[in-house]
């Protein structure tokens, strides 16, 4: 059995404040990067808090813009953009200790257990998975999205744990709506709710009814998204981008892609080449991988329930909404901001409840290295969109965008010659990407204006 007093809050914060500066101290200096530039630095309705208001009506996601209006305003910088996204990914730290403690009191090991949330959130403050929700600045759309979820989790639990009826039906809706107002992917809280009833030996019968605002608000929020131009015109454009049967086998690729990177964050890619399937041919063992997961999932539920709910909170975060309105990036780092720091509390109580005190120090030790150190190297690929893209182009040589991407970076830092090549390899790859053709002509300009001879 592995003892440890009880941790003060404090001690916590200072714990997690350090693990978050040691991992994110060398993105301070980032520059803006490549979507940056679309939300951000040229997006007039950021820069002042009249147009804020003015977008109000036509707009989309709008706390998230009022983030970006508070940062943009404050005249900081572009350190003052990272500063807020490290302070977001330390308070959902906090969360996932909160809400890690709330589950180990559920488990009748609970006395050996009590060292597992802070750990849980140690992981969740340094693991590699996160870096594109924290580092990339506009990835704040995923941060700061769950540090809403999250907060609306915990205040249910609390509401549900002391009885208390301003938790139930006031903090936690208006969390729930906060968080709708940053990113339209929090519609899964309701089931969120329910999954965390079913993991704590509740049942969803007797659940239901402190949800019922839950509920109640989440179908105010798809009709308002139906209503709304912006959000419908969005909708509209994502369901015509796949047919359900195709965007299955798509989505269960995607799935099993970001588990592996979870798992094995060794090969982090901003922009991975994932094919857009129209059928389960070349999809089989990601179908098998799910397939064995759910099995094992549903095996786990009432004897290890921390594993079934780990695995059922992953499949609600990155299968469903994505199932029936696809997205043109199938998968991307930021969805396992939210998706994964249950599997860490399991993680960590299984750990626990195998390895002696001995071995699970050194074990543990090893982990948070090895996270918090691969969380550092991947943080110095974005000291510049060149390497940024460059280290993208290495791990999705074959996708055009990529290059054509990496191409803009050359372009910007007038390499023109770096730049042409780009843009060719990028044509070569998609004849139709017209953006590359159109920077491949600026460059040849350029490249003719500085004396240089154009090749055929």
């Amino acid at each position: 059995m592995h003892t440890i007093r009880p941790e003060s809050h404090a001690t916590v914060l200072l714990w997690l404040t350090l693990a978050v500066g040691i991992a994110y101290a060398n993105v301070l200096g980032s520059p803006f990067q490549f979507d940056d530039y679309n939300v951000i630095v040229n997006e007039e309705q950021v820069h002042s808090w009249t147009n804020w208001f003015a977008g109000l009506t036509s707009g989309i996601r709008p706390l998230l813009k009022f983030s970006y209006t508070l940062n943009w305003t404050l005249g900081t910088g572009v350190a003052g953009f990272h500063l807020v996204n490290l302070l977001i990914h330390l308070t959902n730290a906090y969360l996932v200790y909160r809400l890690a403690q709330a589950v180990t009191r559920q488990q009748w090991q609970r006395d050996s257990l009590r060292h597992v949330p802070l750990l849980t959130a140690l992981l969740f403050a340094v693991h590699p998975a996160n870096t594109e929700a924290v580092s990339y600045i506009c990835g704040r759309s995923a941060s700061l999205m769950t540090l809403f979820y999250l907060a609306a989790l915990l205040s249910y639990v609390i509401g549900r744990t002391r009885d208390n009826r301003l938790y139930l039906y006031v903090a936690t809706p208006l969390l729930f709506v906060l968080a709708l107002a940053v990113k339209e992917t929090a519609m899964t809280f309701p089931l969120a709710l329910l999954l965390w009833e079913l993991g704590c030996g509740g049942r969803w019968q007797f659940a239901f009814k402190p949800q019922r605002p839950i509920w109640a608000l989440a179908a105010l929020a798809v009709l308002f998204f139906i209503l709304s131009n912006s959000y419908f015109a969005q909708m509209q454009r994502s369901a015509e981008f796949n047919g359900l049967y195709g965007n299955l086998a798509t989505q269960l690729s995607g799935f099993a892609w970001l588990l592996r990177q979870w798992v094995l964050p060794l090969w982090q890619n901003i922009d991975p080449d994932l094919p857009l399937r129209t059928s389960f041919s070349g999809a089989l063992w990601p179908l098998l991988l799910f397939i064995a997961l759910f099995v094992l999932m549903l095996a786990c539920w009432h004897r290890r329930p921390w594993l079934g709910f780990a695995l059922a909170w992953a499949m609600l975060q990155l299968i469903p909404l994505y199932l029936f309105l696809p997205r043109i990036d199938i998968a991307n780092e930021r969805q396992l901001y939210l998706a994964g720091w249950p599997m860490l509390l399991a993680l960590c109580i299984e750990l626990t409840l195998w390895l002696n005190s001995r071995v699970f120090r050194v074990v543990v030790a090893a982990l948070l290295l090895a996270c918090a150190t691969l969380t550092i190297l991947r943080n110095q690929v974005y000291a510049s969109e060149i390497s940024l893209w460059q280290d993208t182009a290495l791990k999705s040589p074959h996708k055009a965008r990529v290059h054509n991407n990496l191409g803009h970076a050359y372009l910007l830092a007038q390499r023109y010659g770096e730049a042409r090549n780009e843009f060719v390899t990028a044509l070569q790859i998609d004849p139709q990407l017209y953006q590359a053709r159109f920077n491949l002509l600026h460059a040849d300009d350029e490249i003719e204006k500085a004396g240089g001879t154009l090749r055929p």
